[in-house]
């Protein structure tokens, strides 16, 4: 065996197993393509050629795979697979548990989006059962939702205010003046329903289902809290039994305060007594409602069956009796419901007067109630092993959903988190719970509905003041994502101050524009580092980072950029070089225009050299004057003179600076035109200053934008490296063989 065999093997044995040994030669992207025969991906450019081509593709993907009814109607997906003797008892009992829960909840949402309660049990039926056959979630319980109830009754409170009346008007009177304003709401709902449902279908058509991307989980979670305050403010009145004034727009929530204290506070002996009553009847149901959710939330697993206490429908049946036995209206001049109407409403369109009204809030409603919606099926679909398709529920809410509930007078319906956790949590496994809970709000609106006429508004405000809990406690959230990033932070504050002191529109639009900001700042201020390279490594970290001093080479950089580089933010790209080089372009090139200039008007007819106390200078004179701005062309002395200039700007006035800067493109994902324009004028100008700029770890579509972009043709290949080892490795043996040259020269004239 050779000794040098014998040497390695023995270097092999004493290195650790864990130890990286690495020897090839150095690469250019180009000779690292040429050796090992890659081609480069390019991005896929939109032609003529390839739409033809995609075309033919769908087509016959579809002659031979045709959609199928499942893929139209998802029940069929379902109801297929359908384990009838695992499932069936967990639907039945999960279906009847949210079908209680619907009842009041519908009437209390419908009260907030300024309805009449039997609209809110119409919104429990028809969106419910609809979804059950178009939707593609299991566990989502379709129905009104307080986000979007409160957004329409901000809308349709500001277009058809609350009646007038003072406390001599009869209570019939009351009454009728009641109806002829929920008769005129529920059409403004129903219009927005439509709209809606035709807007959701419109994105479904362009498939844009991925269109909540632009919802942001802090905005969202911002958002919602503003509205859980809007919501408890808005129940005030149903709590305290005193009338507010309908309002919407900026400090509307403020407003509402104040009229609940100026009511609280100019009361008569009838007021009083009503006020008191309410605020008893308040107080109860609220207590009983926290300790109900407190025991459901602590003691879930030990409950009969795993079904949660179903604390609304307790509240609803006992206050609708409670009402009826003391007669609380009559006795304490208590607001209750009223006449409940029985049966279903006969089909009507909206009519088209009321479209232009309503427009405004009803696709923002439809954009937030699907983005919540489909946020939650995502979750349950995650958690129970099957597929959302965001499509399809865009034509579920759009095309079946909302626009045909909108001609059965429900206002738009979206799924509950509240609901939808109590039918996960009663074990619910499919949409038949869906249908069940349906079949019995039908049994309700033929023939119990009118039951609940006694039941007093205090026990709907407190069920909705209870159900926003959840709500309310997303201003947990505010400290994670705060520390996390001061941005998302920012955003989860705008967004929640926006919904709650400006308006709940203006809130959703706050959210959005300060979520893209933030999009936008974050691509824009890229940060740019200067790294140094780990002894004995081919690894590069971020210079300052090491505990002990790095020795680092003074006349090459390299600098990462860490993001797309575009029109944006470029010029932080030319701050960070100019940082870490020291050398701004600008100033130097005028410095050497400057310099350029003096050596062509120093062809004079004498340069004097002077030397004071070490520091050189050129003294030219003509004819016994200073005058450095004459230059005489074809002087015999111009070489001589031109060398003694050189030599004295090469020895002083030339700063020490970097002779290499390599730029790490690991990160640099695209690049657009301006980006391009960039780099060929920045390599431009450092070149001039005799500076070499060489790129490393270039992706495929940055250099295909490179060489369309004529930096290529302008710069060859060989300034673009397979990694910065390689460029920094190739420039370093570059500069020892040029200085080897340099000394082997001098020595040579000497």
């Amino acid at each position: 065996l050779s000794a040098s065999f014998l040497n390695k093997m023995a270097t092999k044995v004493e290195e650790p197993s864990d130890t990286i040994l690495i020897r090839r030669k150095t690469f250019t992207e180009e000779k690292f393509q040429d050796k090992y025969e890659l081609e480069p991906v390019l991005p896929k450019e939109l032609t003529l050629e390839r739409l033809k081509r995609k075309s033919k593709e769908y087509y016959h993907k579809k002659k031979e795979n045709p959609c199928k009814s499942t893929r139209l109607i998802p029940i069929f997906t379902w109801l297929s697979h359908y384990k009838l003797r695992a499932w069936i008892v967990p639907d039945i009992i999960s279906g009847i548990t949210v079908g209680v829960m619907q009842i009041p909840q519908g009437m209390s949402y419908a009260l907030l989006a300024g309805q009449h309660p039997i609209y809110g049990l119409y919104t429990a039926f028809f969106p419910v059962l609809l979804y059950a056959v178009f939707g593609t979630s299991r566990h989502t319980s379709m129905g009104s939702f307080a986000i979007t109830s409160l957004m329409l009754g901000s809308a349709v409170s500001s277009a058809v205010p609350d009646p007038t009346f003072n406390q001599t008007t009869p209570k019939d009177e009351q009454d009728i003046l009641w109806k002829e304003v929920y008769d005129e709401r529920i059409l403004l709902g129903a219009a927005a329903a439509l709209i809606g449902g035709i807007f959701l279908l419109g994105l479904s058509i362009l498939n844009l289902g991925i269109i909540v991307i632009y919802l942001s989980d802090p905005m969202v979670s911002g958002f919602t809290c503003g509205n859980a305050v809007q919501v408890f403010v808005s129940q005030l009145k149903g709590l305290f039994g005193v009338s507010a004034g309908s309002y919407s727009g900026p400090l509307n929530i403020i407003w509402v305060i104040r009229d609940v204290i100026v009511n609280l506070t100019t009361l008569d002996a009838e007021g009083r007594t009503r006020v008191s009553a309410t605020v008893v009847i308040s107080a109860i149901c609220v207590i009983f409602l926290l300790g109900v959710k407190e025991i459901n939330e602590r003691y879930k697993k030990k409950l009969p069956l795993g079904i949660p206490i179903p604390g609304e429908i307790i509240v609803v049946i006992v206050g609708t009796g409670v009402s009826y036995g003391a007669d609380l209206a009559g006795n304490f001049n208590v607001d209750i419901i009223g006449d409940i109407p029985s049966g279903l409403p006969v089909p009507k369109p909206p009519p088209t007067d009321k479209y232009s009204i309503v427009v405004g809030y009803a696709i923002p409603i439809a954009i937030i109630g699907y983005a919540v919606a489909v946020s939650m099926a995502k979750i349950f679909g995650n958690t129970f092993g099957y597929k959302i398709r965001p499509n399809q529920e865009l034509v579920a809410y759009g095309r079946h959903k909302q626009s045909v509930s909108s001609f059965f007078f429900c206002f738009p319906a979206f799924p509950s988190m509240s609901r939808s956790c109590v039918q996960v949590d009663s074990g619910g496994k499919t949409q038949l719970v869906a249908i069940l809970s349906a079949l019995l709000m039908l049994l309700v609106l033929l023939w119990i509905g009118p039951v609940f006429a006694s039941i007093p508004n205090a026990c709907l405000a407190s069920i909705v003041a209870v159900a926003i809990k959840g709500m309310l406690r997303k201003a947990r959230d505010l400290p994670p994502i705060w520390r996390i990033s001061k941005l998302d932070g920012i955003t989860w504050l705008l967004a929640m101050l926006a919904t709650v002191f400006l308006d709940v529109i203006l809130g959703l639009l706050v959210g959005v524009l300060v979520s893209l900001l933030c999009v936008v700042f974050r691509t824009q201020m890229v940060a740019a580092e200067k790294l140094a390279h780990v002894d004995d490594t081919e690894v590069y970290r971020k210079a300052g980072s090491f505990k002990k001093p790095v020795e680092e080479d003074k006349d090459i950089i390299v600098i990462a950029f860490r993001g797309a580089l575009h029109f944006a933010n470029k010029q932080f790209l030319a701050k960070s070089i100019m940082t870490s080089s020291g050398i701004d372009p600008g100033i130097e090139l005028s410095r050497k225009k400057k310099l350029d200039a003096i050596r062509k008007k120093a062809i004079l007819e004498s340069v004097s050299v002077i030397e004071n106390g070490g520091t050189t200078s050129v003294e030219i004179t003509n004819g016994g004057n200073i005058n450095s701005g004459v230059m005489i062309e074809g002087n015999p002395h111009a070489e001589g003179v031109l060398n003694t200039v050189d030599a004295i700007v090469d020895e002083q006035d030339k700063p020490k600076r970097v002779k290499c800067i390599v730029l790490d493109c690991s990160q640099i994902s695209f690049m657009d035109c301006p980006g391009v324009k960039f780099i060929n004028k920045t390599f431009e100008d450092y070149r001039t200053l005799d500076v070499t700029m060489l790129l490393a770890n270039v992706c495929s579509e940055v250099a295909h934008v490179l060489k369309v972009g004529g930096f290529i043709e302008k710069y060859g290949d060989d300034v673009i490296f397979l990694s910065v080892h390689d460029a920094v490795t190739w420039w370093q043996s570059r500069a020892t063989r040029d200085t080897i040259y340099d000394e082997q020269f001098t020595t040579t004239r000497m």
